[in-house]
């Protein structure tokens, strides 16, 4: 890095780590932001299909052979690769993302010594509904790499702030923060941004040109974690009941072959749409009745919150990053592992008048923008960068300033008594 001029100092740099770029790419404004604020800022990840849509929002993008497996040898070489960058580039800050990218960053930022460990937890692999053996595992390292290799550690959702403090992750509670995630932006999933031109001819796509016809939609990658065989077993009893009921499933991944024999095995790959990878979600969204999403394991669905921002009713599975999206206002909850409980759900919002869906939808959007709007997640993040440069001495950009008072945490996601004072009061999330 190089000074800017006689009179400058140079611009303090900022590394984002994480295994694949998918990851990193949901947080393009993040780094557009620090690069207005002064930040150098820099990438390394596996590239796959965003390489260059990330090179257009960083200063440079540094490919490196991470894979998903923790226990790949790809990423002991990864390790040394970002270590041996770390040391070259000196970033003030480098902030990992997923969990081996985690690990793996802040490992090497420690041995490197970089002046700030940060990570943000998508969703710790350990949860409520996770194994014995995989909880203890995965656990046991969160709380190593929290403890040994980490300044901050941000969460995204209140379960894992509970799980964070009651396993100390983090020794001092000061460095744990309790965020909106990424955000989204209400901007672009907002039901005026699509015409209805588009609308129609998204539901023309799918075969449900009249309006009578219900739509469900799922986004997501065709992952086992989503539990598309769930989704689809519900969708058996669902058609029974509306017959003309379609099913569109938005996404692509290794299960793809999988999920479409079973949907031929189940009889129902007629109200089946499967339409793989696609930039139009928020027409895909204004086109679609109702939002059903049976994933067992989440940080906060970024899916859940597009659909809800985009005034479509969601039925969703009872897990952490779902449960703290979807309130009986704007949705229901079923039980993990349990397709008709989720068809009945469906059906339940399907039956509804169209106006009181129209009400869900409206109460959904208010909550997406009151405390998940992109901008106010990035100037949350924003504040905690600088709090963590100033705790280490070092000059913030002339581009940034810290706040006083605490970092804000979005209402919805203040975790349960009694880890929080009375007057923070959550809303009850009633029984699915």
């Amino acid at each position: 890095m190089t000074a800017t001029g006689p009179h400058h100092a140079p611009k303090p740099g900022i590394l984002y780590v994480s295994t694949v770029d998918i990851m990193v790419r949901m947080m393009l404004p993040q780094l557009d932001a620090l690069r207005a604020a002064g930040f150098t800022v820099e990438i390394a990840c596996r590239i796959t299909r965003h390489g260059d849509e990330m090179a257009a929002h960083a200063d440079a993008v540094h490919p490196l052979p991470f894979q998903r497996s923790p226990v790949h040898p790809g990423n002991l070489q990864a390790i040394a690769l970002l270590t041996r960058l770390i040391q070259t580039r000196r970033y003030a800050i480098v902030h990992a993302h997923t969990p081996v990218g985690g690990v793996a960053g802040r490992i090497a930022a420690t041995l490197a010594k970089s002046p700030v460990r940060m990570y943000t937890a998508h969703g710790f692999h350990f949860h409520r509904n996770g194994g014995a053996l995989g909880n203890t595992l995965y656990r046991t390292i969160e709380t190593i790499a929290g403890r040994r290799f980490s300044d901050a550690v941000l969460v995204i959702n209140g379960e894992d702030y509970d799980a964070a403090l009651q396993h100390r992750i983090v020794t001092d509670p000061e460095t744990l923060f309790l965020t909106g995630g990424v955000g989204i932006s209400t901007d672009r999933f907002d039901p005026a941004s699509v015409s209805p031109e588009e609308r129609l001819a998204v539901r023309r796509e799918i075969g449900a040109e009249d309006e009578a016809v219900p739509v469900l939609t799922f986004v997501g990658e065709m992952i086992p974690r989503k539990r598309h065989a769930d989704l689809l077993t519900a969708y058996v009893r669902i058609r029974a009941a509306r017959p003309e009921a379609r099913l569109v499933l938005v996404g692509e991944g290794v299960l793809m072959a999988k999920v479409q024999r079973l949907a031929r095995e189940l009889k129902i790959e007629g109200g089946c749409r499967f339409l793989g990878f696609r930039r139009d979600i928020p027409a895909l969204l204004a086109a679609t009745d109702l939002f059903v999403f049976p994933s067992s394991q989440e940080g906060l669905p970024c899916a859940v919150q597009e659909a809800l921002a985009m005034e479509v009713p969601t039925v969703a599975t009872d897990v952490r990053g779902s449960r703290d999206l979807v309130r009986p206002d704007c949705g229901r909850l079923a039980p993990l592992g349990n397709p008709n409980a989720l068809a009945d759900a469906c059906l339940a919002l399907l039956d509804l008048p169209r106006e009181a869906r129209r009400a869900m939808g409206r109460a959904g959007r208010a909550r997406m923008v009151a405390d998940f709007e992109r901008d106010a997640c990035v100037a949350q993040w924003m504040e905690i960068y600088a709090r963590l440069l100033m705790r280490r001495g070092i000059a913030l950009p002339p581009g940034m300033r810290c706040l006083s008072g605490a970092v804000p945490s979005p209402p919805s996601l203040l975790p349960p008594p009694p880890l929080r004072p009375a007057a923070r009061e959550q809303p009850e999330v009633a029984a699915p």
